[in-house]
Order: C-alpha cells, then structure tokens, then sequence
C-alpha cells in the first residue's frame, strides 16, 4: 500500500497549455469572428428575402390600437397592427401608422408580406409594409 506521507511527482504540463498567445493573434481572432458574424447575419434568410406585395383596401378599425383589416383584390383577408408597419405615401417614407389610413374609412393600398417560418413546422403571415 502506498505510503499517504509520500508526495506524488508533478507531470510537466503540455507545451500548449503553457504557451501564451501574443496579443496580436487574440486581436486578429477577435476581429475575425466579428467579420464573420457580420456576415453571416448579414446573408440569413429573414434580411434579404423579397416581400410579396398585393394590392387591396385596408379600413382602420380601432385608431387606439392600430387594428387594421386588409382585403386583397384576390379576397385575402388579413389582420394586422398599423402601428407597428413600414410605409410609403408618395415621396415619403416612415415608421408607425401611414398617414393615408383613416378610423373607418376603407383607402386602396399594397400590403407588403411574407410568410415566417415557426418552430413547429407551422408558419405565420406577417404584414411588413404598406405602401399608401
């Protein structure tokens, strides 16, 4: 039986675990990953995928939520949120509720869209854009 009083030799560690990295190696492998996230985010399906567009009329049902029905020329109806879409009028552009959409008022518009696929296997339509 070994003698518990008795110190074991140290093992010597491999070379690469001692080895330090020079600073410009942990810098060049620092931007590297950055570069490559970038572009890889960049190139995912969600960031460059074209929109389906259809034409139709939208009526703005509660002005406190945003509420909106679509109805496409083809009899698509969609529900969606005014408030949270991308648009354009004209020559101008913006963020939030489009100027031409009225409490009770039906105005021809396109509805931009695409369809996002869930988890599940299932997917969902989501309205991105009105154009006014």
């Amino acid at each position: 039986m070994p003698d518990p009083d008795e110190v074991a030799p140290r093992r010597s560690l491999p070379a690469w675990t001692t080895t330090p990295v020079p600073l410009g190696a942990a810098l060049l492998a620092v931007v590297a990953s950055a570069v490559g996230g970038t572009v890889v985010g960049t190139n995912l399906p969600w960031g460059d995928v074209p929109l389906t567009v259809e034409r139709g009329t939208a009526l703005l049902q509660e002005p406190s939520n945003g509420l909106t029905s679509f109805e496409g020329d083809d009899g698509t109806v969609i529900g969606l949120d005014a408030d949270a879409l991308l648009w354009s009028a004209e020559s101008e552009h913006g963020e939030g509720r489009p100027p031409c959409l009225r409490e009770g008022r039906e105005v021809a518009v396109e509805l931009g869209y695409r369809w996002v696929g869930l988890p599940d296997g299932g997917s969902s339509l989501t309205p991105v854009w009105v154009g006014c």
